[in-house]
């Protein structure tokens, strides 16, 4: 099904990245592959010491520029510049371990022509990149084919909003998100409008998932993705936000996002030994309620905690900062009073330790997990399910339909892909 697109409108894709040049490479390829003419491709620099800057201008493609800020910056600094040497009309936000499918970015072409949303997302595909010093070994894309031209929903912004201030919505992908999605320029200068800078707390994309919300007007999701999103052992979010034993590499990344982070004008907006990303969630929930809406967004504190606490006791002991995050609910919510109450719940952790370490823990029943295909790089991926999901998808509105095609859709995906494979 061939897709008349109007390309007037420029399209911005931007790459933060630090010291990650083995990745970059593969995903400057990824955006290259795309035939879209009025598409940039912004890689912003954050004074690497690796060859990153060596890797970009390997790339003749006059859509590629490198730009740097020229010294150490905090990640929210360096995406505030990277953001600041972009022109689109529309500005997607990836990282440098990611990827972008051509056929996807058709069809967010198709949706800009048609709908002109203030805000465009879709649903995320994640690639494993080998790991060295943990699982995988091999590079591994996790997927399921009904996530794949599946089904447009129509959200609105301030439902959704209040959905996360309520606490029935948690996790921050669910927000307005510029990484890993695509927000209008008029968005952005928006929520630019009120502070002077576009990234206003330390996780950036957490920060946007939620200060978009405030000024959107118009929100499409699509069950199809347009990025890859990638995971490494350099990973900020593996470093900063995993359950799992970290390694020295992922401690020094820690550190570092922290030095930077603390030296920034814009202070962190929750104390940076807090590992939990709904912490952050709730926390720029405030933020923003105080920049953009005079406090007027009313939270669920409650219920916020529990979130929060629930969250924090996936992760190691030395990460369990139980009176940290009490000076942190205390500083969200002023009926809070910190009494010692979350450090007990230590002694009921350390006592569930013990009886699984006897083997007397209850054995949970595995559930069914996503497909995986094992493949070297993130640029492999896309020449993958660019392969499996041609013809472009154009999504319908009719929802009998979509589903219809949907289905049949899958099917053809399961023959591409016996042919690819």
């Amino acid at each position: 099904m061939s897709m008349k697109l109007d390309y007037s409108k420029k399209i911005s894709i931007v790459i933060p990245t630090r010291n990650r040049a083995e990745f970059l490479g593969p995903c400057i390829e990824t955006c290259t592959a795309s035939d879209d003419q009025n598409l940039e491709i912004v890689v912003s620099d954050n004074f690497s010491s690796d060859n990153t800057k060596q890797v970009v201008e390997t790339f003749t493609d006059p859509r590629v520029r490198y730009v740097t800020p020229g010294n150490d910056v905090s990640m929210r600094q360096n995406f505030e510049y990277a953001l600041s040497q972009a022109d689109g009309d529309f500005v997607i936000f990836i990282g440098d371990d990611d990827g972008v499918l051509a056929n996807g970015l058709k069809t967010v072409r198709y949706l800009i022509n048609k709908f002109d949303p203030d805000v465009l997302l879709w649903k995320h595909i994640t690639y494993l990149w080998p790991h060295i010093q943990s699982e995988p070994k091999e590079g591994l894309l996790k997927f399921r084919l009904r996530d794949f031209c599946g089904p447009m929903k129509t959200l609105d912004p301030k439902t959704v909003l209040q959905s996360f201030a309520d606490g029935r919505t948690v996790a921050y992908r669910e927000g307005a998100n510029i990484y890993h999605g695509c927000i209008a320029r008029r968005l952005i200068d928006a929520v630019s409008s009120k502070g002077g800078q576009y990234f206003q707390g330390q996780i950036p994309d957490v920060n946007t998932a939620v200060s978009n919300l405030v000024y959107a007007k118009s929100m499409l999701w699509i069950r199809n993705p347009v990025t890859i999103a990638g995971q490494g052992e350099k990973s900020n979010g593996a470093a900063m936000n995993t359950s799992a034993q970290t390694t020295q590499s992922q401690n020094n990344i820690a550190a570092n996002f922290k030095e930077l982070a603390e030296a920034d004008s814009v202070l962190p907006e929750i104390d940076l030994r807090i590992r939990s990303i709904p912490a952050y969630t709730y926390a720029n929930l405030n933020l923003v309620s105080q920049i953009h809406l005079k406090g007027q967004l009313k939270l669920n504190h409650e219920r916020w905690r529990h979130i929060i606490v629930d969250d924090l006791k996936r992760f190691p002991k030395q990460h369990r900062c139980w009176s940290v995050l009490e000076e942190f609910f205390e500083q969200m919510d002023p009926d809070y009073v910190a009494n010692g109450r979350l450090a007990k719940i230590e002694e009921t952790l350390e006592k569930r330790t013990e009886l699984a370490t006897e083997g007397r823990a209850r054995v949970k029943k595995k559930k069914r997990g996503p497909k995986s295909l094992h493949i070297s790089t993130v640029k492999s991926t896309a020449d993958w399910i660019n392969a499996v999901t041609n013809p472009p998808y154009k999504p319908v509105n009719n929802l009998l339909f979509a589903r219809c095609k949907h289905f049949y859709r899958m099917i053809l995906m399961v023959i591409n892909r016996l042919q690819v494979t």
